[in-house]
Protein backbone atom coordinates (compact mmCIF):
# COMPACT_ATOMS: atom_id res chain seq x y z
CA UNK A 1 0.00 0.00 0.00
CA UNK A 2 1.38 3.66 -0.90
CA UNK A 3 1.35 6.01 1.68
CA UNK A 4 1.66 9.71 0.55
CA UNK A 5 3.21 11.89 3.61
CA UNK A 6 4.10 15.71 3.80
CA UNK A 7 7.65 16.01 4.56
CA UNK A 8 8.27 17.44 7.87
CA UNK A 9 10.95 17.81 10.87
CA UNK A 10 9.79 13.82 12.18
CA UNK A 11 10.30 11.86 8.52
CA UNK A 12 12.87 14.69 6.65
CA UNK A 13 15.99 12.70 7.48
CA UNK A 14 14.09 9.35 6.31
CA UNK A 15 13.54 11.03 3.09
CA UNK A 16 17.07 12.75 2.84
CA UNK A 17 18.79 9.51 3.11
CA UNK A 18 16.86 8.03 0.28
CA UNK A 19 18.47 11.06 -2.17
CA UNK A 20 21.84 10.22 -1.37
CA UNK A 21 22.26 6.61 -3.33
CA UNK A 22 21.97 8.99 -6.34
CA UNK A 23 21.86 13.27 -5.23
CA UNK A 24 22.33 13.89 -9.03
CA UNK A 25 18.45 12.60 -9.87
CA UNK A 26 17.19 14.62 -6.85
CA UNK A 27 19.66 17.07 -7.09
CA UNK A 28 16.77 19.77 -6.40
CA UNK A 29 15.07 18.30 -3.62
CA UNK A 30 18.01 16.80 -1.89
CA UNK A 31 18.67 20.60 -1.98
CA UNK A 32 15.87 22.24 -1.06
CA UNK A 33 14.40 20.50 1.80
CA UNK A 34 18.14 20.93 3.44
CA UNK A 35 18.72 24.63 2.72
CA UNK A 36 15.74 26.45 1.90
CA UNK A 37 13.05 24.84 4.04
CA UNK A 38 10.90 28.15 4.13
CA UNK A 39 10.36 27.72 0.20
CA UNK A 40 9.94 24.10 -0.50
CA UNK A 41 7.02 21.61 0.57
CA UNK A 42 7.19 17.72 -0.60
CA UNK A 43 5.05 15.16 -0.38
CA UNK A 44 6.70 12.14 -0.96
CA UNK A 45 5.19 8.60 -1.30
CA UNK A 46 6.08 5.26 0.71
CA UNK A 47 5.14 2.33 0.18
CA UNK A 48 6.42 -0.95 3.11
CA UNK A 49 8.71 2.12 4.17
CA UNK A 50 10.32 2.78 0.86
CA UNK A 51 10.85 6.31 -0.91
CA UNK A 52 8.76 5.39 -3.67
CA UNK A 53 8.22 9.10 -5.36
CA UNK A 54 7.66 12.81 -4.60
CA UNK A 55 6.43 15.90 -5.35
CA UNK A 56 7.87 19.52 -4.60
CA UNK A 57 6.93 22.53 -4.55
CA UNK A 58 9.28 25.20 -4.82
CA UNK A 59 8.51 29.24 -4.05
CA UNK A 60 10.69 31.39 -4.18
CA UNK A 61 10.64 32.47 -7.88
CA UNK A 62 8.41 34.21 -9.97
CA UNK A 63 6.07 31.07 -10.32
CA UNK A 64 5.80 27.84 -8.38
CA UNK A 65 8.57 25.60 -9.91
CA UNK A 66 7.06 21.46 -9.03
CA UNK A 67 9.24 18.82 -9.13
CA UNK A 68 8.21 15.37 -10.09
CA UNK A 69 9.86 12.35 -9.97
CA UNK A 70 7.69 8.93 -9.68
CA UNK A 71 6.73 5.83 -11.59
CA UNK A 72 3.13 6.30 -13.38
CA UNK A 73 1.05 4.46 -11.22
CA UNK A 74 1.67 7.11 -8.44
CA UNK A 75 1.95 10.46 -10.60
CA UNK A 76 -1.79 11.35 -10.67
CA UNK A 77 -1.92 11.09 -7.09
CA UNK A 78 1.15 12.91 -6.42
CA UNK A 79 -0.39 16.02 -8.34
CA UNK A 80 -3.17 16.01 -6.65
CA UNK A 81 -1.10 18.06 -4.03
CA UNK A 82 0.49 20.67 -6.76
CA UNK A 83 -0.44 24.15 -7.88
CA UNK A 84 -4.14 24.39 -9.86
CA UNK A 85 -2.29 26.55 -12.35
CA UNK A 86 0.34 29.28 -13.28
CA UNK A 87 3.56 26.76 -12.47
CA UNK A 88 5.87 25.13 -14.04
CA UNK A 89 6.57 21.60 -13.28
CA UNK A 90 9.54 19.18 -14.17
CA UNK A 91 9.19 15.89 -14.74
CA UNK A 92 10.62 12.70 -16.66
CA UNK A 93 9.45 12.14 -20.16
CA UNK A 94 7.41 8.78 -19.47
CA UNK A 95 4.59 11.02 -17.40
CA UNK A 96 3.84 13.07 -20.06
CA UNK A 97 0.93 11.47 -20.84
CA UNK A 98 -0.53 12.26 -17.34
CA UNK A 99 0.85 15.86 -17.58
CA UNK A 100 -1.26 16.07 -21.52
CA UNK A 101 -4.84 14.53 -19.24
CA UNK A 102 -4.02 16.22 -16.07
CA UNK A 103 -3.18 19.93 -18.05
CA UNK A 104 -4.62 19.64 -21.90
CA UNK A 105 -3.22 23.10 -22.39
CA UNK A 106 -0.11 22.95 -21.07
CA UNK A 107 2.87 23.30 -23.19
CA UNK A 108 6.00 21.31 -22.78
CA UNK A 109 9.56 21.49 -23.97
CA UNK A 110 12.02 18.65 -23.85
CA UNK A 111 15.56 19.14 -22.11
CA UNK A 112 18.76 17.69 -22.31
CA UNK A 113 20.14 17.05 -18.41
CA UNK A 114 24.26 17.67 -19.25
CA UNK A 115 27.07 16.70 -16.69
CA UNK A 116 30.82 16.49 -16.30
CA UNK A 117 32.69 15.20 -13.96
CA UNK A 118 35.80 16.07 -12.23
CA UNK A 119 38.96 15.57 -14.30
CA UNK A 120 36.91 15.39 -17.36
CA UNK A 121 36.38 19.32 -18.34
CA UNK A 122 38.26 21.56 -20.54
CA UNK A 123 38.95 25.06 -19.35
CA UNK A 124 39.17 28.45 -21.67
CA UNK A 125 40.18 30.87 -19.90
CA UNK A 126 40.26 34.83 -20.77
CA UNK A 127 41.60 37.94 -18.97
CA UNK A 128 38.03 39.30 -20.02
CA UNK A 129 36.38 36.78 -17.60
CA UNK A 130 35.82 37.43 -14.06
CA UNK A 131 33.71 37.19 -11.02
CA UNK A 132 30.78 39.43 -10.63
CA UNK A 133 31.18 40.90 -7.04
CA UNK A 134 31.00 44.61 -7.27
CA UNK A 135 28.06 47.40 -7.06
CA UNK A 136 29.10 47.94 -10.39
CA UNK A 137 28.79 44.61 -11.64
CA UNK A 138 25.23 44.34 -10.37
CA UNK A 139 24.46 47.26 -12.33
CA UNK A 140 25.98 45.67 -15.34
CA UNK A 141 24.26 42.74 -14.73
CA UNK A 142 21.04 44.57 -14.40
CA UNK A 143 21.63 46.50 -17.95
CA UNK A 144 22.47 42.95 -19.65
CA UNK A 145 19.48 41.12 -18.55
CA UNK A 146 17.18 43.92 -19.21
CA UNK A 147 17.72 43.31 -22.62
CA UNK A 148 16.41 39.35 -22.29
CA UNK A 149 12.91 39.72 -23.79
CA UNK A 150 11.65 36.31 -22.85
CA UNK A 151 11.64 36.84 -19.22
CA UNK A 152 9.34 38.93 -16.92
CA UNK A 153 10.64 42.16 -15.57
CA UNK A 154 12.32 41.96 -12.17
CA UNK A 155 12.37 44.23 -9.54
CA UNK A 156 15.55 41.92 -8.09
CA UNK A 157 18.45 42.94 -6.06
CA UNK A 158 21.43 42.29 -8.05
CA UNK A 159 24.06 42.69 -5.39
CA UNK A 160 22.35 40.33 -3.07
CA UNK A 161 21.86 37.87 -5.76
CA UNK A 162 25.82 37.74 -7.13
CA UNK A 163 27.40 38.30 -3.02
CA UNK A 164 25.25 35.19 -2.50
CA UNK A 165 25.57 33.40 -5.69
CA UNK A 166 28.91 32.29 -7.67
CA UNK A 167 28.29 34.22 -11.17
CA UNK A 168 30.89 35.22 -13.52
CA UNK A 169 30.74 37.79 -16.75
CA UNK A 170 32.36 38.34 -19.80
CA UNK A 171 33.32 42.20 -19.88
CA UNK A 172 34.55 44.37 -23.20
CA UNK A 173 35.00 47.62 -23.36
CA UNK A 174 33.30 48.15 -19.85
CA UNK A 175 30.30 46.83 -21.06
CA UNK A 176 28.94 42.95 -19.16
CA UNK A 177 28.23 41.14 -22.44
CA UNK A 178 27.46 37.75 -21.24
CA UNK A 179 27.57 35.78 -17.66
CA UNK A 180 26.77 32.46 -16.11
CA UNK A 181 26.33 31.33 -13.19
CA UNK A 182 25.62 28.66 -10.61
CA UNK A 183 22.23 28.54 -8.52
CA UNK A 184 23.33 25.32 -6.41
CA UNK A 185 25.92 23.93 -5.03
CA UNK A 186 26.64 20.73 -3.41
CA UNK A 187 29.68 18.71 -2.53
CA UNK A 188 28.40 15.81 -4.65
CA UNK A 189 27.50 18.46 -7.94
CA UNK A 190 27.14 22.10 -8.58
CA UNK A 191 23.94 22.99 -11.18
CA UNK A 192 25.01 25.54 -13.37
CA UNK A 193 22.39 27.81 -14.95
CA UNK A 194 21.41 31.41 -16.22
CA UNK A 195 23.82 31.21 -19.06
CA UNK A 196 23.06 34.55 -21.25
CA UNK A 197 24.43 36.60 -23.60
CA UNK A 198 23.32 39.71 -24.98
CA UNK A 199 22.05 39.28 -28.36
CA UNK A 200 24.82 41.68 -30.00
CA UNK A 201 27.56 39.72 -29.04
CA UNK A 202 26.29 36.38 -29.86
CA UNK A 203 28.50 33.39 -31.61
CA UNK A 204 32.00 35.19 -30.41
CA UNK A 205 32.88 32.58 -27.82
CA UNK A 206 31.87 34.71 -24.83
CA UNK A 207 28.75 31.88 -23.40
CA UNK A 208 31.94 29.47 -23.38
CA UNK A 209 34.64 31.88 -21.38
CA UNK A 210 31.67 32.64 -19.11
CA UNK A 211 30.27 28.70 -18.53
CA UNK A 212 34.19 27.33 -18.64
CA UNK A 213 35.09 29.50 -15.88
CA UNK A 214 32.11 28.99 -13.51
CA UNK A 215 32.35 25.10 -14.66
CA UNK A 216 36.04 25.23 -13.45
CA UNK A 217 35.24 26.96 -10.00
CA UNK A 218 32.28 24.08 -9.57
CA UNK A 219 34.87 21.13 -10.34
CA UNK A 220 37.59 22.78 -7.49
CA UNK A 221 34.33 22.10 -4.83
CA UNK A 222 32.35 19.24 -5.74
CA UNK A 223 32.54 15.89 -8.03
CA UNK A 224 30.69 17.30 -11.01
CA UNK A 225 28.98 19.76 -12.49
CA UNK A 226 25.15 19.72 -14.39
CA UNK A 227 23.21 21.82 -16.43
CA UNK A 228 19.69 21.77 -18.09
CA UNK A 229 19.15 22.94 -21.87
CA UNK A 230 16.51 22.92 -24.46
CA UNK A 231 17.12 19.89 -26.69
CA UNK A 232 16.97 21.83 -29.73
CA UNK A 233 19.24 24.95 -28.71
CA UNK A 234 21.63 23.29 -30.21
CA UNK A 235 24.46 26.33 -30.19
CA UNK A 236 24.32 26.22 -26.12
CA UNK A 237 24.80 22.13 -26.96
CA UNK A 238 27.61 22.64 -28.69
CA UNK A 239 29.06 25.39 -26.15
CA UNK A 240 28.61 22.91 -23.17
CA UNK A 241 29.78 19.65 -25.03
CA UNK A 242 33.13 21.72 -25.78
CA UNK A 243 33.53 22.24 -22.16
CA UNK A 244 33.20 18.03 -21.44
CA UNK A 245 29.46 18.31 -20.62
CA UNK A 246 27.96 14.80 -21.98
CA UNK A 247 23.84 14.53 -21.68
CA UNK A 248 22.73 11.33 -19.08
CA UNK A 249 19.25 12.23 -19.65
CA UNK A 250 16.26 13.80 -20.27
CA UNK A 251 13.48 16.34 -18.31
CA UNK A 252 10.44 17.59 -19.15
CA UNK A 253 9.89 21.60 -18.62
CA UNK A 254 5.86 21.58 -18.36
CA UNK A 255 4.60 25.44 -18.59
CA UNK A 256 1.21 25.22 -17.05
CA UNK A 257 -0.43 28.42 -17.92
CA UNK A 258 2.93 30.97 -17.07
CA UNK A 259 3.56 32.07 -20.89
CA UNK A 260 7.51 30.93 -19.84
CA UNK A 261 10.00 28.93 -21.55
CA UNK A 262 13.26 27.54 -20.97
Amino acid sequence: MIVVEKVVENNKQRVIDSFKSDVIRHVFAFYDIQYEPEHTTVYAAFENSNLTGYVLIYTALDFPSVVLECEKGIAEKLLEYAPKNHFIVHVPPNLLPIIEDKFPKAKYYVEDWMLVKKGQANFFRSEHVHRLCSEDDASRLGILLSSRKDRPKRTKKYMDWISKTPIYGVSIDSELVSYAGSFLQLPQVWMIGGVYTHPNHRNKGYATLATSTVTEEALKHAEAAALFVRSDNYSAIRVYEKIGYEKIGEKLWVDVGTGLKP
